[in-house]
């Protein structure tokens, strides 16, 4: 362990599970008995402590209650520059932001199941807090830089400074641009008159627009009609306030359009004069996806429990009612109620878990063969005296497993509605697949309603069976449709493969 020339060591573990603090203090003052554990369990009451001026270290669970984890950081180090912070969670690495483990977090460390993590968690605490302790004391290091943005607010630019003593004059320039040149963001910087005077390169090469062209455009000609005044708003508060942030789609040369979020922050001289604004744009194409897959899921959850509180409610009703009556009459076609219904609910919630599992989105698939595939779902299930006639040696990109509940929700969908001998059929299509049968089919105004969540042709039935098969061809991207087949029964089309 490193070297510490502090005692007793005053460790803040801000977490709201008293419990995880309790024991984490008792086994770190095993570890080292130096190391004097204190409790917050919300970040606004470890922000009091802070202020007091005699943590030498933060511990902090990623999830507190009253503020986000990244927020909770720099707030601290605000109170207390470069105080150790070290992020003790069950989260895994994978589910963190990788701006907070990069610039706010001192060090990770994943909560466990056995007590060896606390050596490990010590060995953190007293190698950042030795670190943080000759930061304070030494006296050594240069005195720091500072830069004025947000109307007078100091920055810290140690490092640019330190940079820049050893780089010649001439050069400072030319290392600055490429600097910025090498961000993965838009940089911009605005005069006092809103005109854009400065821009790094990734901004030609992602908007398609050439140097000169940009040298001659007004800031809101980058953007689509419907946002410029909200970027015109945008730059007149960050002139205000200091500060301002927007999203809005960036219009590219092409034509095409990029979602962005813009961040700007107001520049001034060393008498306060308002001089211009410097800005970073950051595409959030991926965020904005996510955000819409989010919504949409959402949606159909909505869909989902206005379909299952009442289908789930039904056979329950029969339950309850079913018990009274036995209890009172003895009668077994109570009995044989009862079991009815349990299996109707047994069948619901196994279509349940069945969609919860369908719809997440394919990333990546395999090469599969519709027919061998096909005869595979079609043997796995009660036939009875259906044909199956496969007209498709077409090979999909898909999730084989999920490609099979398809098959198989469509054969049986035909197997339980088209009659005593059904003839089914699997075809091919330009782009796509299908699946017919010679049944009575489905009126055209019943067609989207059987779409939806918990809506059956029968008593019997759960409902779920073309939901799941829908949710499952829009999580590969494809489309679903129901028509009539050329003998007049149901035709349920896949396309866009």
């Amino acid at each position: 362990m490193s070297d510490v020339d502090v005692d007793p060591i005053r460790v803040l573990h801000v977490d709201d599970d008293p419990e995880i603090v309790d024991l984490a203090a008792t086994f770190l003052k095993r570890e080292d008995d130096r190391l004097d554990v204190e409790l917050a369990e919300t970040a606004g009451e470890a922000l009091d402590v802070v202020r007091e001026g005699t943590i030498h270290c933060i511990i902090s669970d990623y999830q507190l209650p009253d503020m986000a984890c990244d927020e909770f950081a720099a707030a601290a180090r605000e109170e207390a520059p470069g105080i150790p912070f070290v992020l003790f969670t069950g989260r895994d690495r994978a589910q963190l932001d990788d701006d907070l483990l990069d610039t706010a977090v001192t060090a990770y460390l994943q909560k466990g199941s056995g007590t060896e993590q606390y050596g490990e968690l010590a060995d953190e605490i007293l190698t950042a807090v030795a670190e943080y302790e000759q930061i304070r004391t030494d006296g050594g290091r240069p005195e720091a830089s500072s830069y004025r943005t947000d109307g007078g607010s100091k920055t810290d630019s140690r490092a640019v400074a330190q940079l820049f003593e050893r780089v010649d004059d001439d050069d400072r320039e030319r290392v600055l641009v490429e600097a910025l040149d090498a961000i993965d963001d838009a940089f911009f910087i605005l005069d006092e008159d809103g005109e854009i005077v400065y821009w790094n390169t990734y901004i030609p090469a992602v908007t398609g627009y050439d140097e000169g062209e940009i040298a001659g455009m007004e800031p809101a000609e980058f953007f689509a009609s419907e946002h410029r005044e909200r970027i015109d708003d945008a730059i007149a508060e960050t002139v205000a306030t200091g500060s301002a942030e927007v999203e809005a789609a960036v219009r590219k040369k092409s034509g095409d359009e990029l979602p962005a979020e813009f961040r700007g922050a107001r520049l001034t001289d060393d008498e306060g004069t308002v001089v211009g604004i410097a800005g970073v744009a950051r595409d959030v194409s991926d965020r904005v996806t996510y955000e819409r897959e989010l919504e949409r899921q959402n949606e159909r959850l909505e869909e989902l429990i206005g379909a299952v509180s009442h289908d789930l409610r039904n056979p329950l009703n029969v339950i309850t009612g079913r018990l009274q009556l036995a209890r009172e009459l003895g009668d077994e076609e109570h009995f044989d109620a009862l079991e009815r219904a349990t299996h109707r609910m047994e069948a619901l919630i196994e279509d349940l878990v069945e969609l919860a599992r369908k719809g997440h989105t394919v990333a990546d698939g395999d090469s599969v063969p519709l027919d061998a595939l096909a005869e595979t779902a079609w043997s796995g299930l009660d036939t009875a005296d259906a044909t199956l006639s496969i007209e498709t040696d077409r090979t999909v990109v898909a999730d084989e497993p999920r490609l099979r509940q398809v098959l198989e929700n469509l054969f049986r969908n035909s197997v339980e509605h088209a009659g005593d001998e059904p003839a089914v059929t699997l075809g091919e299509m330009e782009d796509g697949f299908y699946v017919a049968d010679d049944g009575p089919g489905i009126p055209e105004d019943d067609r989207e309603r059987l779409l939806e969540y918990g809506e059956s042709t029968t008593q019997h039935g759960t409902g779920l069976g073309l939901a799941i098969v829908r949710r499952i061809a829009e999580a590969h991207g494809w489309s679903f449709s129901i028509t009539d087949s050329e003998s007049g029964g149901t035709r349920v089309e896949i396309t866009g493969l």
